[in-house]
């Protein structure tokens, strides 16, 4: 199925209290490494989109959050669907660690420093290692 506008959906850098970055891999991205996120429903604000997308991929709570940067993100070829997204890209602090995986958004996961998430062999989208040297600058 092809959208047709542009989409806007979230990004979540999530920190947890060591700095370490939340990473996750999803079947919708080809099983690629990725930040929690969705698309900014009807009737939402930018900032509940991040808490609702965050807590039903994850189950993480997250507070803390800013806005980072908006970011045309095309129309990617490793998406599920052919749609074309506009990345509205935030920061934010997690709670606790207690991860609750939703098994259709995200089958595995894990904690990694951001400067080491960026060298390290993880299969991580374009999107998101953008997402992460910019947060990085």
């Amino acid at each position: 199925m092809s959208e047709k506008y542009a989409v806007p959906a979230t990004g979540a850098l999530i920190f947890n209290e060591n700095d370490e970055i939340f990473l996750m891999q999803s079947p919708k991205w080809g099983g690629q490494w990725l930040v929690p996120g969705g698309k900014v429903e009807k009737g939402d604000t930018m900032e509940e989109t991040v808490k609702k997308e965050v807590r039903e991929e994850t189950g993480l709570e997250v507070s803390d959050i800013e806005f980072l940067e908006a970011k045309d993100g095309g129309n990617p070829e490793d998406f599920e669907r052919d749609t074309h997204f506009i990345f509205l890209n935030f920061t934010c602090r997690a709670e606790d660690q207690e991860v609750e995986l939703d098994e259709r958004e995200a089958v595995e996961y894990r904690w990694i420093d951001p400067n080491e998430a960026l060298d390290s062999d993880l299969e991580i989208n374009d999107s998101t290692k953008d997402f992460i040297r910019e947060y990085l600058g």
